[in-house]
């Protein structure tokens, strides 16, 4: 037998059993208290708003559908969950419903401070970019400030596309449409120079519709993630359909994805109705030579849909590629500074015990030269931080936390780096003292980097408050600068990866615009929230929350 055939044989045999998951009580171990809720619990009311193909609408058979669903059924599997699935007219009335208690979970929802107060957001399941959609006969578009004076069109009910669109390209006509299949028939038809959607949305309306003449554009921005959103007052169904979906394999998301995403580029009905009345008509000359004008048209759009679509699948395996390859080369550099660091450290505190003979400078060049240590060693660790956090491999443990001891040990670490600007550290805490169960380590290293952030954007001689106590169910830490604020419109960027605010140190201090990312990703697997206020030149205060019945993920 011919060996290449052979191997299509075994390969066939073998693949069921290789794309075969584990038995759910194995992949997802639930605890006695979350096996009790799900016993509790046998329906979870699962609620959708107007039809969002192919995340959820009706289905052939009335049923709802969709890679929503799809992701939900899943999740049952593994963890004994049932969900009732119910569609309301629109999404207001499904947010509606859900704050009112009668319903219990809502997916596809973005991750915005207006919903905290009254949602439990689980780990991400899906992670979608977005893109420009333009017509195939118009030059493409590198740059998003090319669409300056260009009417593009956005589905009216998701703001923080428009809010993206108008921050990225601020000299476009934003239009606000009712869906994104109306979007894009608008820029088929001439109507829009172009439509802004997500890249999962605008392929399947493409595909429904059989919008020949569009072709999907640049990508404009990062991923954006969708989240399953859970009620408040059932942080153990949010913990239960976190740990499903941690453990969702990546067969499992591909046969999703490849159930709704891709695009069809098979010939749409009025194509095979053109080339039968070709074939019936053949004896015309004249109708034959436009069928076949016809044909040559199509073959082109094919072609070139064809050619988009392989330049987009390369496109992403490259950035996938290089996002790894950065990954990698980030760990192992963070890695290998660790020794040097550490020689550095020791030499410094061998040095410290001459301290008493040094001359002035001498003491300065020492206290330069820890200061400098801390701060590579704090870079090195966020590095190390990111690459985990990313990777998904941060692990917590859950032990009972005294967290007014912890809080105090943080803020006798900074006492030194405080009293070289002559900053005050300012803490109050609740009596009795308060406890929690969750990851020690993990907390910790929130509240350093909130005082840490503190006391570097603070002036010399200023004073820099730290407040924990109990609200209600949840425990509250305030950690309030001296600062110059920050700005409104900064204070939802300053928590994503690389960004840095306006504010500058005080002291000349660095940043690497991670230290903030990292709080928030902590926080959020600690199933708490953090957030800013701030005024202008009255300092800023950052605000965690985490459930004292809380446990970390």
């Amino acid at each position: 037998m011919p060996r290449l055939p052979l191997l299509c044989i075994f390969v066939a045999v073998l693949a069921p059993w290789a794309g075969r998951a584990q038995p759910a009580a194995e992949r997802v171990p639930l605890t006695e208290e979350e096996r009790a809720f799900v016993a509790a619990h046998p329906v979870v009311v699962a609620g959708y708003g107007a039809p969002y193909a192919p995340y959820s609408f009706p289905g052939r058979d009335g049923k709802l559908a969709g890679m929503d669903v799809d992701y939900l059924n899943l999740i049952a599997r593994l963890t004994g969950l049932r969900f009732d699935n119910r569609a309301f007219l629109d999404w207001p009335t499904a947010i509606g419903e859900f704050k009112a208690g009668r319903v219990d979970v809502l997916t596809s929802l973005a991750r915005i401070p207006e919903r905290e107060a009254y949602t439990i957001y689980t780990r991400a399941y899906t992670s979608v970019p977005n893109v420009i959609v333009t017509r195939a006969d118009t030059p493409s578009l590198v740059d998003p400030r090319e669409l300056k004076g260009r009417r593009v069109g956005v589905d009216r009910g998701f703001g923080g596309l428009i809010a993206l669109l108008r921050r990225l390209s601020p000299g476009c006509i934003v239009v606000e449409i009712n869906d994104t299949t109306q979007a894009l028939e608008a820029v088929a038809d001439g109507s829009l120079d172009a439509a802004f959607a997500d890249v999962v949305d605008a392929s399947y309306a493409m595909k429904a519709q059989h919008l020949a003449n569009l072709r999907l554009g640049t990508v404009i921005s990062d991923s954006e993630d969708n989240f399953i959103g859970v009620r408040k007052g059932l942080p153990l169904l949010a913990q239960i359909i976190d740990k499903a979906v941690a453990a969702i394999t990546p067969l499992e998301r591909k046969e999703i994805d490849d159930r709704w995403i891709g695009i069809d580029l098979a010939p749409s009905r009025w194509v095979r109705a053109g080339k039968v009345a070709a074939g019936v008509a053949a004896i015309a000359v004249v109708i034959f030579l436009l069928a076949f004008v016809h044909s040559r048209r199509l073959s082109r759009e094919l072609a070139e849909r064809r050619r988009v679509q392989d330049a987009l699948e390369h496109a992403h395996a490259t950035l996938a590629r290089v996002s790894e390859e950065k990954s990698a080369l980030l760990h192992m550099v963070a890695h290998d500074l660790r020794s040097p660091l550490t020689a550095f450290q020791l030499g410094a505190e061998m040095l410290q015990g001459e301290e008493p003979g040094l001359s002035g400078p001498g003491r300065e060049t020492l206290a330069s030269l820890f200061d400098a240590v801390r701060l590579m060693q704090r870079m090195v660790d966020d590095l190390v931080d990111v690459h985990m956090l990313e990777q998904g491999r941060r692990d917590y443990q859950s032990a009972e936390v005294e967290l007014c001891g912890l809080v105090r040990d943080s803020v006798a670490a900074f006492a030194e780096t405080a009293a070289r600007k002559e900053i005050r550290l300012a803490l109050e805490t609740p009596e009795p003292a308060l406890s929690l169960r969750t990851d020690p380590r993990a907390l910790r290293q929130v509240v350093d980097n909130l005082i840490s952030n503190a006391v570097k954007y603070s002036p010399a001689r200023s004073e820099v408050r730290i407040d924990l106590r109990r609200d209600g169910g949840r425990c509250r830490l305030e950690v309030a600068d001296s600062g110059p604020g920050v700005r409104p419109d900064e204070r939802e960027s300053i928590f994503e990866k690389y960004t840095l605010g306006s504010a500058v140190p005080t002291g000349g201090e660095k940043s690497t615009g991670l230290g903030l990312w990292i709080v928030r990703r902590i926080v959020t697997a600690l199933h708490g929230r953090v957030w800013c206020e701030s005024k202008a030149g009255r300092g800023a205060v950052f605000i965690v929350e985490v459930p004292l019945g809380g446990q970390a993920a």
